[in-house]
């Protein structure tokens, strides 16, 4: 069994998690960003931890909604990215972006990075993910720019360099495409995503051949990760009932679905990284009688599960991040919502490292990055496209 320290408060009426990554570890720092409100309004704060937690750090000051940061930390600094109402209210959300040095005390990068502006209901972009891979910084997200007043989303991509891309559609689906995940495998980004367009919702994903249906029962809320070589998909399968967790492997090939751990109690939110020994880790939030609790498990490259833990606490615990450092120590950031009018969002490690790290985990290796069998332009950046609601 897997066993966690006792977990620390990190913030309090604060939120986060819809989009997975939350959390970041590097050189024995913790880096974990969120939403919480000042003067009414949600802002994107931030707050880093090595022997001791420093200040929260507020990131954005606007007189609009800022919320669900995604985080990633790469050269020494700190990058951010969210979903912003400050350009039009819930009538035009747009992507932002900024960065710090990790010991810097001001955020003074901030970029918008989409320029929807349609001015059409519903037309939004929403839960932006950030990656590096290959010395390039990564964002997709699902927007509503092609097909506002319907309500139907597709997913986007927008790549950095030296300078920000152009925006790149990722998905075609004629229906609604949402809350997307994405890795990479080799040269090859793999982006997955639900999607509704056949009545009710399968996980979809694009690795350079067009939208491919990956699930053909009841399914959503995907997250992927690589482990050498082997991209584990996880997802919510609600035709089991209650829902459980459910799982595809691919090493060029799909593998049969699979229940990671099958359970007569619902299963949701589940999140999934590398072990950095050909395996994964992954976390999601299970009803035990009532309370919710952070269940997780170890799977080996052929998806057994070979350790397991829980993270249990009175109330309701939901939305976990995961982060495993060069070490071998499992970080786990997950949400509190026992008292849903004042959310809480802790922090926890786990008490041993993982055996058998390899040493190459998450080692930068530079790529070039390809979907459709081509190189991603890095042109300069585009401001053509429509708002978001």
């Amino acid at each position: 069994m897997i066993v966690f320290l006792t977990p620390e408060l990190v913030c309090d009426s604060c939120e986060n998690g819809l989009n997975h990554r939350y959390i970041f570890v590097e050189n024995g720092r913790v880096h974990i960003s969120y939403h919480k409100k000042v003067g009414g309004f949600w802002q994107v704060f931030y707050r880093m931890k090595d022997s001791n937690w420093y200040p929260e750090e507020r990131v954005t000051i606007t007189s609009a909604d800022a919320k669900y940061p995604s985080i990633l930390v790469f050269r020494d600094s700190v990058f951010l990215v969210w979903h912003d109402y400050r350009v039009g209210g819930i009538s035009n959300i747009e992507i932002f972006f900024n960065a710090k040095g990790i010991f810097d005390t001001s955020w003074n990068l901030e970029t918008r990075l989409t320029y929807t502006n349609s001015g059409g209901p519903g037309d939004n972009g929403y839960l932006p993910t950030i990656k590096e891979n290959g010395g390039k910084i990564f964002v997709v997200w699902y927007d509503y720019r092609d097909d506002p007043t319907s309500n139907r989303a597709q997913i986007y991509l927008k790549v950095r360099d030296s300078i920000w891309g152009s925006d790149i559609r990722i998905s075609n689906s004629p229906a609604n495409a949402w809350y997307p995940a994405f890795d990479f495998r080799g040269d090859t980004l793999f982006v997955f995503w639900a999607d509704n367009r056949n009545s009710y919702y399968n996980i979809y994903g694009n690795w350079g051949f067009g939208d491919q249906r990956i699930t053909d029962v009841s399914t959503a809320y995907p997250d992927v990760a690589n482990s050498s070589g082997k991209l584990l998909l996880v997802y919510v399968n609600s035709s089991i009932s209650p829902p459980n967790i459910s799982a595809k492997i691919y090493d060029g090939s799909w593998s049969s679905q699979f229940n990671v751990r099958s359970s007569s109690r619902s299963q949701s939110d589940p999140t999934v990284i590398s072990d950095g020994r050909g395996g994964w880790i992954l976390a999601w939030s299970e009803d035990f009688g009532g309370d919710r609790d952070i269940f997780g498990v170890r799977l080996n490259s052929f998806g057994i599960i070979t350790d397991s833990f829980r993270v249990a606490m009175p109330g309701n615990q939901s939305r976990p991040s995961l982060f495993i450092d060069e070490m071998g120590y499992i970080h786990l950031a997950f949400m509190d919502y026992t008292n849903p009018t004042a959310p809480k969002l802790y922090y926890t490690l786990s008490s041993q490292p993982l055996s058998l790290m390899e040493s190459y985990f998450q080692k930068v290796e530079k790529k070039k990055v390809s979907i459709k069998g081509r190189k991603l332009d890095l042109g300069g950046y585009s401001v053509s496209g429509r708002k978001i609601p």
